[in-house]
């Protein structure tokens, strides 16, 4: 058992290493958090709380999400201040730690721009369906994108409709 938590720290360290390599290329980052002493997770929790920001990594994370890892960011920095490393921690303390981590990397990895989402479907004006993928970012872009046309196009129906209603009713009273 103890090798397995001997095990779970290296692993921990190697992956905070591998933090700043991995967050400089556009590939999805599968384990963007990993603790092993609190002055490298500070590090680790800045950039992780920059990245959340607008044009970072994670900014399509929702706020419900956004706040589930700052306090997992939160609580992982507290255990390891505590502690001090994380081979300093008691058995049921490194697996609090790794369960907060692993919690965290699910809600990163899935707020990754450049994770990739496919679907298969069937495109307009045939029944043979494709694969299709798209990242992220991309399908946040388009959502966006589409939602301003509607709000544009609402103001510009809603003020046409109007005007229409009056060029039709000054044209009604009069033929009366």
């Amino acid at each position: 058992m103890k090798q397995f938590f001997r095990h779970l720290a290296l692993l921990a360290s190697v992956q905070v290493l591998g933090l700043g390599l991995a967050m400089a290329s556009d590939k999805v980052v599968e384990k963007p958090v990993a603790a092993d002493t609190p002055e490298k997770f500070a590090a680790t929790a800045a950039q992780i709380r920059k990245e959340m920001g607008a044009e970072g990594r994670y900014e399509f994370i929702r706020a419900d999400d956004k706040a589930k890892a700052d306090a997992d960011l939160d609580t992982i920095a507290a255990m390891l201040q505590k502690a001090g490393s994380v081979s300093a921690m008691s058995q049921s303390d490194q697996v609090q730690l790794f369960n907060t981590q692993e919690h965290l990397n699910g809600i990163l990895t899935h707020s990754d721009r450049n994770r990739l989402v496919c679907e298969r479907r069937a495109p307009v004006g045939t029944n043979i369906p494709q694969n299709t993928c798209k990242t992220v970012a991309e399908i946040e872009k388009m959502r966006r994108d589409s939602q301003k046309y509607m709000n544009d196009h609402s103001r510009d129906a809603n003020s046409n409709s109007a005007a229409m209603n009056r060029i039709g009713g000054d044209s009604a009273k009069g033929a009366h």
